[in-house]
């Protein structure tokens, strides 16, 4: 056979064979894969999409509970009276009766002064009066002899009056030489010592009267009709002990600077072991409401900055409560404007969003998961 027909039957076996492998190859033309596309692109298109992530949390039930709204003012505690006891006469202090923080009762001695010639003046006085009273009874005897006339009677009668009331007066001198405490409290300052001379209007001592004590706070114009004379507060004072008070008293004159007004509660002190001047935070019941009570370590913010929690609903889907805390402290706090009863997120509160559906999980009270780990099940998740 010649080199060209080899060539030739070569090229013809190889086109039969190109041929008949289009046949059997399993290929589909292309309105056949249009066709597949087009009966499959809902699978295909779900293929494509991720399913969505159930998150857990973990939900604690609340109810609301009867909380007393709380009127919050700050002051310090002052004696109820303060007294500088002067002194009355001059002389020279002889006698100290009584140190500084000792417990007085009225008309106990302070300060003793010296006698000095008033002593004499009592005696001379009462000797005066003595002598007077029987020159008027001579005259008396004698005007009812008809032997002196009514008026020499009547001049007796006033030098009996005039003795007596100089030895009074003598008898006073002589009594204001002991400087007495004017009421029952105690000795808070004594200003002169043994030896000291004091003149007349001089200040000796400063008695203060603990028992009660006042707590005075300031009222703003905006909570002045929230408070009245006669209701219960409690006194929170600066070294942690909560007293309770009544308040005494309200002004009805504002402050020039401040506009505020004046309140002051009285707090028994019978053993006196409150002091004058202490910082003290008063706690005055204003309204009773209905709140929810939980951990602060909950609270958060939706988009626009409004602070409040989220809780499930009974759908398993996130809402959440815009909120008004209406008291607290570090350890709980105390919210109004929620439902009567709701699942609060406790935990995984900050990895979720309003209207998401997630599965919740009861767990621990707030005060207890505030020290888990903020991140809940699955959050690993959220960046993968």
């Amino acid at each position: 056979m010649s080199r060209s027909l080899f060539i030739a039957l070569a090229c013809a076996i190889g086109a039969a064979v190109w041929i008949l492998s289009g046949q059997f190859d399993g290929s589909v033309s292309d309105a056949d894969a249009e066709a597949a596309v087009a009966s499959g692109d809902a699978a295909a298109e779900a293929d494509a999409e991720p399913a969505e992530i159930i998150r857990t949390v973990r939900v604690r039930p609340s109810a609301a509970e009867p909380f007393e709204d709380l009127l919050v003012l700050y002051g310090r505690t002052v004696a109820d009276r303060t007294v500088d006891v002067r002194a009355q006469i001059d002389g020279q202090v002889v006698e100290v009766a009584a140190e500084r923080g000792d417990t007085v009762t009225a008309g106990q001695v302070l300060v003793r002064l010296a006698t000095d010639e008033r002593a004499a003046r009592v005696a001379q006085g009462e000797a005066l009066v003595a002598q007077r009273e029987a020159e008027h009874q001579a005259a008396a005897r004698l005007n009812q002899s008809g032997y002196r006339s009514a008026t020499d009677l009547a001049a007796a009668q006033a030098a009996l009056d005039a003795a007596r009331a100089d030895l009074e007066l003598a008898r006073l001198q002589l009594a204001r030489l002991e400087i007495v405490a004017p009421f029952d409290g105690r000795l808070d300052e004594r200003a002169v010592e043994l030896g000291d001379f004091v003149d007349i209007g001089q200040t000796v001592a400063t008695v203060v009267d603990l028992d009660p004590i006042r707590v005075v706070g300031q009222v703003s114009e905006r909570h002045l009709g929230e408070v009245d004379t006669g209701e219960t507060a409690s006194v929170l004072l600066l070294d942690g002990r909560v007293e309770e008070g009544v308040v005494s008293y309200v002004g009805a004159t504002a402050d020039a600077v401040t506009r505020t007004f004046p309140v002051e509660v009285e707090i028994a002190n019978p053993d006196a072991t409150l002091i004058s001047g202490v910082t003290a935070e008063i706690s005055i019941p204003v309204a009773r409401v209905m709140a929810h009570r939980v951990s602060p370590g909950i609270l958060t913010l939706d988009d626009n900055g409004v602070i409040g929690l989220r809780a499930v609903d009974g759908d398993g889907v996130v809402v959440f409560y815009p909120v008004d805390i209406v008291g607290g402290s570090a350890e709980a706090v105390w919210l109004s404007g929620l439902p009567e009863t709701l699942d609060v997120i406790v935990v995984g509160q900050d990895f979720v969003i309003a209207g998401q559906h997630v599965n919740a999980v009861e767990g621990a009270d707030p005060a207890d998961a505030a020290a888990e780990d903020a991140a809940p099940e699955g959050a690993e998740a959220e960046g993968s």
